[in-house]
């Protein structure tokens, strides 16, 4: 004789149950709306991060260009001074063996003097030129 089998007992699942899964579901859906507006939101800063970081690199740029054209030109004005200064004391000593009557020592120092404005009229012309 077949032996009868038991019946499975039944697959009903309660009202209740349907209503906290339903609820469950809904607060994964709003909790993963929130993670990927905070996701959003995140990236746009990162963007604004990077940005801000592009521009200050940028002006760190600029600031180490003016200043490497700043210390040339203190470099420069360096050097006219020097140049000034020797050209001064040259002016001086003519002054001073004219003054002693000695006309030989002015005219060697004046030719002096002429050989070194000649020099910085070419140091001029090789700057500009």
């Amino acid at each position: 004789m077949d032996s009868i089998k038991p019946l499975a007992p039944s697959r009903r699942v309660s009202k209740s149950k349907h209503r906290k899964q339903y609820w469950k579901n809904r607060e994964r859906r709003e909790t993963m709306e929130r993670l990927k507006t905070d996701m959003i939101e995140i990236g746009e800063g990162q963007k604004r991060i990077r940005e801000g970081q592009r521009e200050i690199r940028q002006k760190f740029e600029e600031i180490g260009s003016e200043c490497r054209r700043l210390k040339e030109e203190t470099i420069n004005i360096a050097k006219q001074s020097d140049y000034n200064q020797v050209r001064i004391n040259l002016m001086f000593s003519i002054l001073k063996a004219r003054e002693d009557n000695n006309i030989a020592h002015a005219d060697h120092l004046t030719g002096l003097l002429r050989k070194e404005m000649e020099k910085q009229e070419l140091g001029k012309a090789d700057l500009v030129g």
